[in-house]
């Protein structure tokens, strides 16, 4: 066997070592994205700020169903965060249909109209806020998959992408109780 390096060798063995690195960066992508944070009902999630989804429920008339979602957002960037309902995205996959219905703020079919019970806010860092997001005429049955999505910054990033990928999201399991019928979320 010759131990003889040459131009040849050494481009093949180049081209091998830059296969192992390229591929050994698929390996990363197991885990948790950190532009992307996801908990559940009672999680504090840290991107930004820390954000709390502390409670959320689901009241149910005759004439339609109410998403109720309390948090307490608090500030910990030094450019400071707006908080408003475009903050704020809820996605409801049926588990009968596995269609995702999208509720937002700029809903134009009357259907999930999205508010804050405190609006406009500006938190400046250090600065936290405790608000309610209700989310009216939603349609939600049991089993069904809720993902309740909040931007920090939705419209800082004119022209790139960096900030938009950046999100917190709570997901939940709605569940039926089969002696009241009330719909709780887990």
């Amino acid at each position: 066997m010759s131990l003889e390096f040459n131009r040849r060798s050494f481009l093949k063995y180049s081209a091998a070592a830059a296969v192992a690195v390229a591929g050994s960066s698929l390996l990363t992508g197991c885990g948790e994205d950190e532009y992307q944070k996801t908990g559940k009902i009672g999680s504090t999630l840290k991107l930004m700020g820390n954000f709390k989804l502390k409670t959320a429920s689901l009241t149910t008339t005759a004439a339609s169903n109410t998403l109720t979602c309390d948090f307490n957002l608090e500030c910990t960037s030094k450019y400071g965060l707006n908080i408003v309902p475009a903050n704020f995205q809820v996605e409801v996959t049926s588990k009968a249909t596995n269609k995702v219905t999208t509720y937002h703020a700029y809903n134009t079919d009357g259907t999930g109209k999205i508010s804050l019970s405190k609006n406009n806010n500006y938190l400046a860092k250090d600065d936290s806020l405790d608000t309610t997001l209700t989310i009216e005429n939603i349609s939600v049955a049991d089993g069904d998959t809720i993902k309740v999505k909040f931007w920090p910054r939705p419209q800082a990033s004119e022209g790139s992408q960096a900030y938009t990928r950046a999100f917190c999201t709570w997901k939940m399991t709605a569940k039926k109780d089969a002696t009241t019928g009330k719909i709780t979320l887990e």
